[in-house]
């Protein structure tokens, strides 16, 4: 769970292009890499340049640790929360994403940051219900999620398909960023999108190639001001609700 430079202009962009702000919290406690080396760096210091001229890297590390606060108290939020299932890290929050969510947890972000922590909750859609009550109206979830190549990094890999069929088509989110973040530094510029299977009907199509190496869902979705689902609905994958609808239509004629 770490902030490196690719990951960082990811977060910059969403947060700068969508004018989010408030409160914030971090799925586990995230600690600061920043800058890398070469091709990812000097994407990094553009960005930076080019959102938030006059920072430098120095403004965005906290004094006396290595975790993430400051980052994300210069790039607009008001206060930064942290939430683990522990307390070793010092997070702010003590809670168990797989847990029951306490009433004063609910609708109380504008803002979630997912840098790599639900794949690591056994119980995943328990965890992303909870995100869901715990995001205020209109809130966003920014997601930094394992896709390809992390073998025995968690329990799980995220593909596009869950930002799809379960944030915007069952839940009901708008989809502000979905694409796949090559994380060797000398790819830092390799990202790659995907069609949306909601539109397509067929599932999420590559549109590029993907270099080698392992790969980061870097998405966004903004919860609805009204009419979010409340997490109790059933979930299917997007192209066979296609084929279902498709034959229950023929099957009626």
């Amino acid at each position: 769970m770490a902030i490196s430079d690719t990951l960082a202009v990811r977060i910059m962009d969403v947060v700068t292009e969508h004018s989010l702000g408030g409160n914030i919290v971090m799925l586990g406690r995230q600690r600061w890499i920043g800058r890398r080396r070469k091709r990812s760096a000097a994407l990094f210091d553009e960005t930076l340049e080019k959102y938030f001229p006059g920072l430098t890297e120095e403004d965005l590390k906290n004094s006396d640790n290595h975790f993430c606060e400051t980052f994300f108290q210069k790039i607009g939020f008001d206060q930064v929360d942290s939430m683990d299932v522990s307390d070793f890290e010092d997070a702010s929050i003590v809670q168990d994403l797989a847990g029951e969510l306490p009433e004063e947890l609910h609708e109380r972000f504008d803002v979630v940051y997912d840098g790599g922590t639900c794949e690591h909750v056994f119980d995943l859609p328990t965890a992303y219900r909870n995100i869901n009550r715990m995001l205020k109206p209109g809130g966003v979830l920014i997601g930094h999620s394992p896709c390809n190549n992390w073998i025995n990094h968690g329990f799980y890999q995220i593909t596009p398909e869950m930002v799809y069929g379960f944030w915007e088509k069952t839940l009901g989110y708008e989809v502000l960023q979905c694409a796949l973040q090559p994380m060797l530094p000398m790819f830092a510029r390799r990202v790659v999108t995907t069609s949306n299977p909601n539109e397509t009907g067929v599932r999420p199509r590559l549109q590029g190639k993907l270099p080698e190496g392992p790969v980061i869902l870097t998405y966004a979705v903004r919860k609805p001001l009204e009419g979010a689902g409340d997490g109790s609905e059933k979930v299917y994958q997007t192209d066979y609700q296609k084929r279902w609808d498709d034959s229950a239509g023929i099957a009626a004629e």
